[in-house]
């Protein structure tokens, strides 16, 4: 795996995981490991190492992107943010909503309709387009089970494990 593609992996995840934690500063000491359990109704919360990512890359704005003022990404967002500077926080659910699409938040959105970035992705999204997407570069896991466990709820709601359906005559299970 060519050094490139380990910063931008290990980028990408940090951003996704350390979101969801409480800030711990930009000049402060990150954590060894995080447990990332936000969203872990369908999956048990994933035992993020923290440590074997700063290893792949030292450039923590690879995944906290918006935390440093290291200027936009994206040309859209340079319109407005090209001298912003950092955040004051790196928790991914501080800017990324866990419910996107409830009412509430709907209607919240809807009463203002001047407001910029209706676009943002919820948490999860946010979750794997900087996790997911890295792996996939980075070729590292990329299963949802290979980083994370799912639960009985989630093998209820994807019909697998104890819930699969019996199929084929044989008395096989179908996953």
């Amino acid at each position: 795996m060519n050094k490139r593609k380990r910063l931008v992996l290990t980028g990408l995840i940090m951003a996704s995981f350390l979101f969801v934690v409480p800030v711990f500063g930009a000049s402060s000491e990150p954590p060894a490991s995080i447990l990332i359990d936000s969203l872990s109704y369908l999956y048990n919360g994933v035992n993020f190492d923290h440590e074997q990512h700063l290893e792949v890359t030292n450039d923590c704005s690879v995944c906290h992107h918006h935390c440093f003022g290291n200027g936009a990404e994206n040309e859209q967002c340079a319109k407005c943010h090209a001298n912003s500077n950092g955040t004051s926080s790196v928790a991914c659910g501080d800017c990324h909503i866990q419910k996107p699409f409830t009412v509430q938040h709907i209607r919240e959105m809807e009463a203002n309709p001047k407001r910029y970035h209706l676009d943002m992705v919820g948490l999860k999204a946010a979750y794997h387009l900087r996790c997911l997407n890295c792996h996939v570069e980075m070729d590292a896991p990329t299963g949802c089970v290979d980083c994370h466990e799912r639960t009985d709820t989630g093998n209820q709601f994807y019909h697998s494990g104890d819930y699969a359906p019996i199929g084929g005559g044989a008395g096989k299970v179908h996953e």
